[in-house]
């Protein structure tokens, strides 16, 4: 007989939490919230799904294999040869870059050459777009770049409020769908809305900023971007991140619609592949230094049948570049796609720690003190986690 292990209380992940803190290694401490999680929850669940799905090797080593390399073999020469870079995963485009040209404009909707349509009666104009680049590399005080046209695109989901999707519900969706758009538009949530029957809405002009993304940082081999508000266009689907074993939470026809934006985004303002990411992946809390405020799109989100790659597989700069940490709550919210991710940002961090004969913690702290000087100079205003809500 199994006995099944009741998910813990607020005292016992607090314990699970504090014990994690206190495991420097960062495999060993992935390993220690994995086996804290309970059964069918999503860290137990990877053991399953690891079965079937080929992932990264040094995420099923980290997890399953038998013995693991530690903080403590400084003597060892970190093994560079695999490791995931932007500019590889740029080239792995799944559909070949193609024009997409406007083809009718008209005040209260848009046809392009690709199919899509977009609606603009929710359409809400805010302030302009302007804002500060952090070249990489560069010292503080360095020169920074301004610039106006988008950078990439951060998906989200809506989480308001569901009912199935179904003919008998289509007064239910209707209703819920307008509310939704009327207070998105009226709040300047996102640059575009997908709505459940995949139609389209622009509810905030690309060239002005939308608030959809709160604390947030992303980075390539180039730059980096902080406050993503600004920088980034903010794309969300009405509908809910759900748990990563009840499958897809797109419909199809959101999908379809979802691509043909893509599609058009990228070949309008160029944005690379690797600036197309989920909230869950730039969401952070420089008060505790953890990421993951948001995480919407945590889970399973359809990268691929949006054309583009998996995205999760990149390495999160929050925790190379900066030291952020991750706790139990945002990996119990995560699926084994963003785990690697995860993995590869905490590789990354302890080879680089041991090519400075440092401790991933004090070098951790380095990190720490780099957000610090980068956010001041680009001007980055520290806010309560509840304003990035």
């Amino acid at each position: 007989m199994t006995v099944k292990r009741k998910p813990p209380n607020f005292l016992t992940r607090c314990l699970i939490e504090w014990h994690a803190g206190r495991i420097h290694d960062p495999i060993a401490r992935l390993r220690y919230l994995q086996s804290r999680a309970t059964p069918g929850s999503k860290l137990q669940h990877v053991r399953l799904t690891l079965k079937n799905v080929t992932v990264a090797p040094l995420l099923a080593l980290a997890l399953l294999g038998p013995s693991v390399r530690t903080g403590s073999d400084a003597s060892e020469k970190p093994n560079l040869a695999n490791r995931v870079t932007f500019r590889s995963l740029q080239q792995l485009e799944l559909t070949p870059r193609s024009e997409v040209w406007a083809v009718e404009q008209r005040r209260d909707h848009e046809v392009y050459s690709n199919g899509l349509r977009i609606e603009n009666r929710y359409q809400a104009p805010n302030y302009p777009r302007v804002y500060r680049v952090y070249p990489l590399g560069a010292k503080n005080g360095g020169t920074v770049d301004v610039r106006t046209e988008p950078a990439g695109i951060v998906f989200h989901t809506t989480e308001s409020s569901q009912v199935p999707f179904e003919a008998d519900h289509n007064v239910d969706l209707t209703r819920i769908g307008q509310g939704t758009l009327s207070h998105v538009s009226l709040n300047h949530c996102y640059h575009f809305v997908i709505d459940r029957f995949g139609r389209v809405f622009r509810i905030v002009p690309e060239t002005d900023v939308a608030f959809h993304a709160g604390k947030s940082l992303w980075a390539d081999q180039d730059a980096i971007y902080i406050g993503l508000n600004d920088s980034f266009l903010g794309v969300a689907f009405e509908g809910q991140t759900r748990d990563i074993s009840e499958g897809a939470y797109l419909g199809a026809a959101q999908i379809l619609s979802g691509k043909l934006l893509v599609r058009m985004l990228l070949d309008k303002y160029h944005i690379p592949v690797s600036h197309c990411i989920t909230h869950s992946q730039v969401s952070v809390n420089p008060g505790n230094m953890r990421i993951g405020i948001h995480t919407d799109g945590a889970g399973d989100f359809p990268f691929e049948q949006l054309g583009l790659t998996d995205n999760y597989a990149l390495p999160l700069p929050s925790i190379y570049l900066f030291g952020f940490d991750y706790d139990l709550v945002y990996l119990k919210s995560t699926g084994f796609r963003l785990w690697r991710g995860l993995f590869l940002a905490d590789e990354r961090v302890r080879e680089e720690a041991m090519t400075r004969n440092l401790p991933v913690t004090k070098y951790k702290m380095v990190l720490r003190g780099n957000y610090r000087k980068i956010a001041a100079a680009l001007d980055i205003k520290e806010s309560t986690p509840e304003e990035n809500e």
